[in-house]
């Protein structure tokens, strides 16, 4: 289920958005930032890594401002964080910031630091590319970084969503300058297409995600739609939308709100995988001998299977099926407590159902011992089943 937080803006944070736009990175880089090339460190920052992808329309940076931003994620995560300067449009059109944020990635893990311990945050346009670049890594087949945070994404550069209409006049940004935003950054890509546009990208195995946007944002539906989206494929996804603020809300005061908000995601262990519809009964689960995570779907009578990238099968059973191991065989055995059967899974999706000595004797427990596959009855009694390898 997609995790959708509504942030309250404090008394005039919204409209101090509009008045002070710029105020958060406007002033200068703190004493005690330390600075090496497009690195920024954060006293007391420790190992990882954040990469920090600006904002500007595809066509303007503001390294200084950007510097800024990079210290204070760096303080916000205890990371270093590395500010990309990608090429910017039109000089340098789709794909080659893309491809600038692609080596900086490469680059920050040559230097030794894990994957799963760097972080990607991008703003705005710089949120459009962090998108774009998860789809490419997991496209390439290389290792994913551990999350990624898109604050104020445009992910559909056709530009079909509906706030474009319903926000006009609310935001600071409109449709006449995202038009002109997408032509000059695609220059002929096509704009309904992944990676560019990643909302029409497969979104299957993607790393956590923190998507946030203000609700007077022209881009809330580029933002909601692809948060939607990357739920229903089973992304650990969680959207914040920022009560009446606009495009840019995080360059000013409201900004720290959204700092704080990174930081305390990224320390949270609880991370929510969708994996089926809210009424299929999710119940329990084991790791399968092909390395997939099995679970039931006690209302749906039915057999999930979730594998490392994301991709999810269903296998109807029967009856509810309730309690899953893995067998001596290579199978999943499961109980089916609505039809007192042992259930035998293949990895390939072959079903076997064995009877137990009463329909009604409700089996729940399953284990492997010696060989056999034991389940727990609630006549009061435990029924073996002898397995063939």
């Amino acid at each position: 289920m997609l995790t959708l937080t509504a942030v309250p803006a404090g008394p005039g944070q919204a409209q101090a958005v509009r008045d002070r736009i710029g105020a958060l990175v406007s002033g200068p880089l703190p004493a005690d930032a330390e600075v090496r090339g497009d690195w920024v460190r954060a006293p007391g920052a420790g190992s990882g890594a954040v990469i920090y992808v600006h904002g500007g329309g595809f066509t303007d940076t503001w390294p200084e401002a950007e510097r800024m931003m990079a210290y204070r994620l760096s303080r916000t995560t205890g990371r270093p964080a590395l500010r990309v300067a990608y090429r910017l449009a039109p000089a340098h059109p789709y794909p080659a910031a893309l491809d600038d944020v692609l080596a900086a990635w490469r680059s920050v893990l040559e230097t030794g630091v894990p994957a799963s311990e760097v972080v990607f945050v991008g703003e705005s346009a710089g949120a459009t590319l962090v998108l774009s670049a998860l789809l490419e890594i997991k496209r390439t087949g290389g290792p994913l970084p551990g999350a990624a945070v898109a604050v104020s994404p445009v992910t559909d550069l056709a530009l079909t969503g509906a706030s474009l209409t319903t926000n006009d006049g609310k935001d600071l940004i409109d449709r006449a300058v995202l038009a002109p935003v997408s032509d000059r950054y695609l220059a002929g890509a096509g704009p309904r297409q992944a990676p560019q546009s990643s909302l029409y990208g497969d979104l299957r195995g993607l790393p956590p995600l923190l998507v946030s946007v203000g609700t007077d944002e022209v881009l809330l539906d580029d933002a909601r739609r692809f948060a939607e989206a990357a739920d229903a494929a089973g992304v650990s996804v969680r959207l914040d939308t920022y009560q009446d603020a606009p495009h840019s809300f995080h360059l000013s005061d409201l900004g720290e709100v959204l700092l704080d908000r990174i930081g305390r995601w990224l320390a949270d262990p609880v991370r929510d995988h969708t994996v089926s519809g809210p009424d299929a009964g999710p119940y329990a689960l084991a790791e399968g001998p092909d390395g997939a995570l099995w679970f039931t779907l006690v209302h749906q009578g039915a057999i999930g299977r979730r594998d490392a990238a994301g991709h999810l099968t269903v296998h109807p059973v029967g009856a509810g099926p309730t309690v899953i191991t893995q067998g001596p065989d290579g199978a999943l055995w499961f109980t089916e407590w609505g039809s007192g059967r042992v259930g035998r899974l293949t990895t390939d999706g072959r079903f076997t159902g064995y009877d137990l000595p009463r329909p009604d004797c409700e089996p729940h427990g399953i284990a492997v011992y010696r060989g056999a596959v034991w389940c727990a009855l609630e006549t009061g009694s435990l029924a073996a089943v002898e397995v063939s390898r």
